[in-house]
């Protein structure tokens, strides 16, 4: 493949990356993006750079991560924080992945304006192939399959983060379409307005308003047609795009989940107090949280899941690392904007990039961060920041870049099919097939040996089997708690991998054991109703009724409509007062 055509290749496979998962996969949707990525940084690697990011900012990026490194190996679960927990897995290598985006993106993008208008006519197709997507998926038929999702996910998995890359590529495009008309542009504007609308991210759909006022704002400094018009049309499109779609224009009206986050700020800032200096480690905030809920934070997750990030990234990064990697983050942040501001000011293409990332950074204050729309965003933001290479660069500096992303794409495409056999042994397990459940999760653990998460999700699905009893009971029990012991070993406090052995114990009749085990589980989430009603049985199975029935009430009051724990309580108290 000639260079040129390798920087293309590259750029293409980049942007096209959020629209990639793993059929037939637990996660699905994370991995298969990154793997895509990983192979666009190959291609790069071989291409001549046509620019590079500077070098003070790689290095406040180095001493970002040496941080982040010092609070993982300073918090109590030191490898998994390293290499990140499921869902999102951002440990220290998708965090290297993510930087690699904006790498790319200032290495194949460049500083030129050809590399600009390939860089949107990429984005532009991602556009509308995802509003293609998301109007099947709307409509019941997605590629993906059914998502489970009341809102339209399409092959991203999560409405906002549609919404997210949706929004990032209105604001690239909506200048040009505003001020020229090019139907290509326009068609790119519009798709990209109606996925925001379906997707019915009320923040998403707010930013980007705010941020087509910027672009409008921006290109009126230049001489160019009346936009006045073509601003209000964007403006109708996108209002009626999210009016006609019945759950967009109710989300819009309720607030409701607007509340529960507030509140749950409020209870992370609790947890924040208690670890100022250096934070938790990334990837404990799913393990450490639940000690600080209340019951109205509950009531708005839902009993039965657990929150795992605080929908915050300034949050995010004050758990992760503390008030240090806070202040490794502004000092960061400041030479970004200085950057930037200096890089519109030289070259003023560049600012619809900027104005989507700047959209994109807004929406991470109130959401969760994830690597669809954030290795859109990182490859959006090294082209902005992109400077003049320094001639081809050392060969085998380019050779080691390479490799590394090779060997980023063999990691990820392991993870991949370590993705379809975790979900092949979940599947196994609901149908009641142990063996089969048993060895597609020892596959999953082969492929994806870093992963605690395997073995705690594993060991959920089993317990699960093992309580209807017999002897494929008994087998799914005992490799439960295998599994929960395994994980737990490298993370001690995870709540579901506490349940988990504790299940599997009662199973095994091994009641004193499980009491302890599930002890633990209630100190670790006193407002989830599973530690109590497991609990419940083992002191119910220790003669200890009273105990019993104390916690079969604690769980009644977590969960008062749920039918099986009333059954429970009715027969306990039954069994008291006989």
């Amino acid at each position: 493949m000639r260079t040129g055509h390798r920087s293309r290749a590259a750029l293409w496979l980049a942007v096209a990356a959020p629209l990639c998962w793993v059929p037939g996969g637990f996660t699905r949707f994370g991995p298969a993006t990154l793997l895509v990525l990983a192979l666009a940084g190959a291609l790069a690697a071989a291409a001549p750079a046509a620019g590079r990011l500077p070098r003070a900012l790689v290095l406040a990026g180095a001493a970002w991560l040496v941080v982040l490194v010092v609070a993982s190996l300073v918090g109590e679960t030191p490898l998994a924080s390293l290499v990140g927990r499921w869902p999102r897995y951002e440990g220290l290598p998708v965090l290297a992945v993510y930087a690699g985006a904006a790498w790319l993106g200032a290495r194949v993008v460049g500083r030129d304006e050809p590399g600009t208008r390939r860089l949107s006519w990429a984005v532009g197709a991602t556009a509308v192939a995802l509003a293609t997507l998301s109007l099947l998926d709307l409509a019941g038929v997605s590629p993906v399959g059914p998502g489970g999702l009341a809102r339209s996910g399409s092959v991203l998995g999560n409405a906002t983060d549609q919404a997210a890359v949706a929004m990032m590529a209105a604001l690239l495009v909506a200048g040009r379409a505003i001020a020229h008309r090019h139907p290509v542009d326009v068609v790119v504007l519009v798709a990209a307005l109606t996925t925001v609308a379906v997707s019915g991210s009320r923040t998403a759909l707010v930013l980007t308003v705010l941020g087509l006022a910027v672009v409008v704002a921006v290109a009126r400094r230049h001489p160019g047609r009346g936009m006045v018009l073509p601003s209000a049309a964007a403006l109708v499109v996108l209002a009626g795009a999210a009016l006609a779609v019945p759950t967009t224009r109710d989300r819009l009206l309720g607030l409701g989940t607007g509340r529960g986050r507030v509140e749950q700020w409020r209870l992370t800032l609790d947890l924040v107090r208690d670890h100022p200096w250096l934070g938790l480690g990334p990837s404990r905030y799913v393990d450490a949280f639940p000690a600080y809920e209340n019951a109205s934070f509950v009531r708005f997750t839902g009993p039965y899941r657990l929150a795992d990030s605080p929908h915050s990234i300034v949050l995010q990064v004050v758990v992760a690392g503390g008030l240090v990697l806070l202040v490794a983050s502004s000092v960061g942040l400041l030479l970004l904007a200085v950057r930037c501001r200096a890089a519109v000011l030289e070259r003023p293409e560049v600012a619809p990039a900027l104005i989507a990332v700047g959209a994109y950074a807004l929406l991470l204050t109130v959401n969760v961060t994830s690597a669809a729309p954030l290795c859109l965003a990182a490859l959006l933001l090294g082209s902005v920041m992109s400077v003049a290479p320094s001639g081809r660069g050392p060969v085998a500096l380019r050779a080691v870049a390479g490799v590394a992303w090779a060997m980023a794409a063999v990691v990820l495409a392991a993870a991949c099919v370590g993705d379809v056999r975790l979900q092949d042994g979940l599947d196994a397990a609901d149908s009641h097939q142990v063996s089969a459940a048993t060895s597609a999760i020892d596959d999953a653990s082969v492929f994806r040996p870093w992963d605690s998460d395997v073995d705690l999700l594993g060991a959920a699905g089993l317990a699960q089997e093992a309580t209807r009893g017999g002897r494929d009971g008994a087998l799914a029990g005992a490799r439960s708690a295998e599994l929960a012991r395994a994980g737990l070993a490298r993370t001690p406090e995870s709540y579901d991998g506490l349940v988990s052995l504790g299940v599997a114990l009662l199973v095994d009749g091994r009641l004193d054991e499980a009491y302890d085990v599930l002890d633990r589980a209630v100190a670790v989430a006193p407002y989830r109703p599973d530690g109590y009603v497991q609990r419940a049985i083992a002191s119910f199975g220790l003669d200890d009724v009273e105990a019993a029935v104390d916690d079969l009430r604690l769980a009644q009051r977590i969960v008062p409509g749920s039918a099986t724990v009333r059954r429970l309580l009715s027969r306990v108290e039954a069994a008291a007062d006989g």
